[in-house]
């Protein structure tokens, strides 16, 4: 006699199943996030809400019957009471209302500063280097015993070239990993600009392309008669063009720091030490990316004349500007001093003779400040021709003035900003700038 299952129904429905879902959608938060129908009633037919209210079965109708045919219903009853014992063995459900759905909580690590980076790169160029040189030993101690090419032993044959095989493969992954740590060290540097002032992007692109190539014309041939010394080489070049590149940008690294550690504008060197000198203190920041060959004159205050009380001239420093040729120019030299390398002026008049030219070079640079250093100088399309046509019946001078002091505040401050973050990054330090 067979015996008889428990049943799964409880005052009429069913309890929930486990619902098989597709692998595609077995993770998707908009399926994890769903209800379930048989739940809901499930939990309604077990907390008795349906009672009296279009539920198959009531309380009261349950305990009559209990108390009118204990003998007939014994069975019944004691079929409940399983299904009762064997949801309890289950988790308490809980109820439809309560959201069940947990997110995953993905813990992203803080991108690798530059001295890991380095390490890293320089411990798989020194691997790829080793197995290269193993490679080459042992096809070198191989050859006293080589198989002549009209032998007919088939097993010596395919001995040879399973070994050949294994050496290809070890030499493949291990050059893909040294590949890899370079494309990560170049794409995660912090100051790649550093690295194309020694060698372009393109050629460092090249030369990572024509590695990749090497590996696949080995792979294609299945590694056969081994590693050639032509291919050989070049990874081997490779991997010294790298470790030169790495000694150059150590060395360039070192000296920009110790340019910056000369200036005295980038640090405070006391709570106050450029208060009340904030004109003093931009002249030498301008100074200091200034490529002409005339030094930018003493920048001094505009005054007024004490006599007639108005707007005097422009002063030796703002005439050197007022064509915008001069202004364009240090703000390119500014822009290859960012990490963001955006927004710079690609065309401009060197010839200032016309003064149309002039007030097109100025638009630029005021332009050009609003968007690359997001400030706006408050100098519109009327102050850049009173600036160029000298029209000194305006206080267009210290206008002009407090439009330069204002640029050269926000960009120092930025590039301070940078520079400062960059060396925390380089140094593995994580504290807050």
């Amino acid at each position: 006699m067979t015996e008889t299952p428990i049943s799964s129904r409880r005052r009429g429905y069913l309890r929930p199943q486990g619902t098989e879902f597709s692998k595609s959608a077995r993770h998707r938060d908009s399926v994890l996030s769903l209800g379930s129908i048989r739940h809901v009633q499930s939990y309604f037919a077990r907390t008795g809400l349906l009672d009296g209210k279009g539920g198959q079965l009531s309380r009261g109708d349950i305990k009559k019957n209990q108390v009118k045919s204990n003998d007939t219903n014994t069975e019944v009853k004691e079929d409940e009471e399983r299904t009762f014992n064997a949801d309890n063995d289950d988790e308490t459900m809980l109820p439809p209302t309560v959201s069940t759905y947990r997110p995953k909580v993905i813990e992203s690590q803080p991108p690798p500063n530059l001295e890991e980076l380095r390490d890293d790169l320089l411990r798989n160029l020194e691997s790829s280097r080793q197995v290269l040189q193993e490679t080459e030993d042992n096809n070198r101690s191989d050859s006293v015993v080589d198989i002549a090419p009209d032998s007919q032993d088939v097993t010596a044959i395919e001995e040879k070239q399973g070994w050949y095989e294994v050496q290809g493969l070890h030499i493949l992954d291990t050059v893909t990993l040294t590949i890899r740590a370079a494309k990560d060290y170049y794409t995660l540097h912090p100051q790649p600009e550093i690295m194309f002032n020694i060698k372009s992007e393109r050629e460092i692109r090249g030369d990572l392309y024509q590695v990749l190539d090497v590996l696949k014309r080995m792979a294609n041939r299945n590694f056969a008669q081994g590693i050639k010394a032509q291919e050989r080489t070049d990874i081997l070049n490779w991997i010294s063009s790298i470790k030169m590149l790495l000694d150059q940008e150590q060395s360039l690294r070192e000296e920009i720091h110790s340019l910056r550690s000369q200036w005295p504008w980038l640090h405070d060197e006391g709570r106050n030490s450029w208060k009340g000198r904030a004109r003093e203190r931009e002249h030498a920041f301008l100074s200091s990316f200034d490529n002409s060959t005339v030094p930018l004159p003493r920048w001094t205050e505009q005054l007024l004349d004490p006599e007639t009380e108005s707007p005097t001239g422009p002063s030796p420093f703002l005439s050197s500007l007022a064509s915008g040729l001069r202004l364009v120019q240090l703000h390119n030299s500014l822009v290859k001093q960012s990490s963001r390398h955006f927004g710079e002026i690609t065309f401009f008049y060197t010839d200032t003779a016309k003064p149309y030219r002039c007030a097109e070079n100025l638009r630029f640079w005021i332009k050009a400040a609003e968007l690359r250093w997001e400030v706006k100088l408050g100098l519109n399309d009327g102050d850049v021709l009173d600036i160029v046509y000298d029209r000194r019946d305006k206080s267009i001078w210290r206008k002009f003035d407090g439009a330069v002091l204002k640029w050269c505040t926000n960009v120092r401050e930025e590039l301070s900003r940078e520079w400062t973050s960059i060396d925390n990054h380089v140094d593995g330090n994580n504290n807050d700038v």
